[in-house]
């Protein structure tokens, strides 16, 4: 598919339930994955060949639409991927923005729609955490960080999230980033809502999302 620089911040929204675990956990992670893999029982797979969306899925911007097997948006944006889904999933998608931006992927309440955790890929500068950094974070508050790992503009990233019994991983172009373990995961009865938003630096500014694979289990 066509490289297209675009400027624009992208944050990814995924209703779950998770928690935090320590850097530098690696065989928790690989563990954590297969169960993951273990537990899903479907695929959502969004490539944009077909400017319609799937049913359920939804853009709150109309500076955002599906053009030349990609969605292109313009300035913030969301993309909600239908659902509700259940607690244990995994998320992979492609994204690029022609200047510094933040990708999210946050996790809501199917229920009462209360923001449960986020996945932040920033590109830009965070007043709190001093700098560029990724992160996550449950129900607003930081519960692991890397300093080490960002986004840039000009690039096609792979960002991958992952859920799996009260794990919760961060991925960027396969390496592992922020890794939490929740003591106490959050595990919606009715299943979690899963958003893809968009933080710019200019209204005008230019992102692309693409090849969007969401692997999950029913609630």
């Amino acid at each position: 598919m066509p490289r297209i620089a675009f400027a624009v911040s992208l944050a990814l929204v995924v209703l779950f339930a998770g928690a935090s675990s320590p850097a530098g956990a690696g065989t928790a992670a690989t563990a954590a994955a297969g169960a993951a893999a273990r537990s899903v029982a479907e695929t959502l797979t969004l490539d944009f060949a077909r400017e319609k969306l799937p049913d359920g899925c939804t853009l709150t911007s109309k500076q955002w639409r599906a053009e030349g097997g990609e969605l292109r948006g313009v300035g913030d944006g969301v993309l909600e991927l239908a659902g509700p889904y259940g607690a244990d999933f995994a998320l992979k998608f492609r994204g690029e923005s022609s200047e510094k931006a933040n990708f999210e992927v946050k996790l809501f309440d199917a229920a009462d729609g209360r923001e449960l955790y986020t996945f932040a890929f920033l590109g830009r500068y965070h007043s709190v955490l001093d700098g560029v950094k990724c992160c996550l974070l449950k129900g607003g508050q930081f519960v692991a960080v890397d300093p080490r790992m960002w986004t840039f503009p000009g690039r096609r990233f792979t960002f991958e999230v992952r859920s799996a019994k009260g794990q919760f991983q961060m991925f960027l172009d396969g390496a592992l980033g922020p890794l939490f373990i929740d003591p106490q995961p959050e595990r919606p009865a009715r299943g979690i809502q899963v958003k893809i938003l968009v933080s710019t630096e200019g209204s005008k500014d230019k992102v692309v999302l693409d090849d969007v694979a969401l692997e999950y289990a029913k609630p």
